[in-house]
């Protein structure tokens, strides 16, 4: 189900996948439903209801008109809604927090997507909580080693949803981009997400938009770029550092299920899951370091190829929604429980 004050994309970007490929293989059926659809009506259609970041009265009301039928109820975070930063487009009130709360509570089983999280949630359910990671669903399109390509002019990939999340690093991010982009005059990048305030000032970048989930990642895989960038705060923002450190590392499954070899800021997210030089290039979050890191990549092809290959290696292993599909099974009933 989806709360419609989230704009429905990180259900998309999290479940979607795995319920999809859970379906394919005769686990579950689901379907997505806006929160502003449901009724009783529909409840009684299903044996479970998913809440994906779900914050309004309107969610908690479904919650627990669930639980009064004797649905089995999941509340799940990916992003610790509790302790918002400066640039997240969710607003904090009051209403919000005691929602949050309650659903933590109340639900029948509780998820999250890494141990910072789980920890947190804990505190608050005072009960088990499942990781359940992000990942990605390897069987949706080709994903085949023989597709991957750099195409001329070389391409750079920087994607971002819901705000750069960068704050005292922000301005020398944008300057050392800058300047790389002056000084290499066939490099281009492509932005796919929302717009931010800096992105008219980056010379030859190419707004691309938002799509779709499995859209936008067939879309990008036949594009031949040549790296991709992901910068995110780190130690450097005491203040979002929390925040922060509960993101999931989504870009760089996805990123590394493409071969596009990536840039990762040297914060907890990225510094716990990538491997510098060998699953990724981990740049601390300073302008020479930054520069430095464009540069390798740009310049030496080995190093793109080996990152590329032991990448895509990890997460296939790792991050494949085939082995995500059976810890999330552990977060539904039994079904053998059941009674009518």
């Amino acid at each position: 189900m989806t709360d419609g004050r989230m704009k429905s994309r990180t259900i998309g970007a999290r479940f979607a996948p795995l319920l999809s490929y859970m379906q394919r293989h005769q686990l579950i059926e689901w379907e997505q439903i806006s929160e502003e659809e449901v009724g009783i009506a529909q409840l009684h259609r299903f044996d479970v209801v998913l809440f994906n970041k779900h914050v309004s009265n309107m969610s908690l009301k479904i919650m627990r008109m669930a639980n009064e039928l004797g649905l089995h109820t999941i509340y799940d975070l990916d992003d610790w809604l509790l302790d918002l930063p400066s640039w997240s487009v969710l607003e904090m009130n009051e209403d919000v927090l005691y929602n949050v709360l309650a659903m933590i509570r109340e639900s029948s089983s509780a998820t999250a997507s890494n141990q910072l999280l789980q920890e947190r949630m804990r505190k608050v359910r005072r009960s088990d909580v499942l990781i359940i990671p992000n990942g990605f669903d390897h069987q949706a399109f080709d994903l085949s080693p023989e597709l991957w390509t750099e195409k001329q002019p070389p391409k750079i990939i920087f994607s971002n949803l819901d705000g750069v999340k960068l704050v005292n690093f922000r301005k020398d991010f944008f300057a050392t981009l800058r300047n790389f982009l002056t000084k290499n005059e066939s490099v281009s990048i492509d932005f796919w997400g929302d717009p931010f305030p800096e992105l008219n000032s980056i010379p030859k970048v190419t707004h691309r938009g938002s799509r779709g989930n499995l859209e936008y990642k067939q879309a990008i895989r036949d594009e031949g770029y040549l790296f991709a960038i992901v910068p995110l705060g780190a130690e450097e923002d005491p203040d979002t550092l929390f925040f922060n450190s509960c993101k999931s590392p989504i870009k760089y499954a996805d990123y590394g299920s493409l071969g596009i070899p990536s840039i990762y800021s040297d914060c907890p997210t990225y510094r716990g899951n990538v491997t510098h030089r060998l699953t990724g290039y981990i740049a601390s979050n300073s302008a020479t370091s930054w520069e430095k890191a464009l540069d390798d990549m740009l310049h030496d092809s080995g190093l793109r190829q080996t990152i590329r290959v032991n990448a895509y290696a990890d997460v296939i292993d790792r991050f494949s929604v085939r082995r995500i599909s059976s810890m999330f099974l552990k977060a539904l009933p039994d079904p053998t429980s059941s009674c009518s």
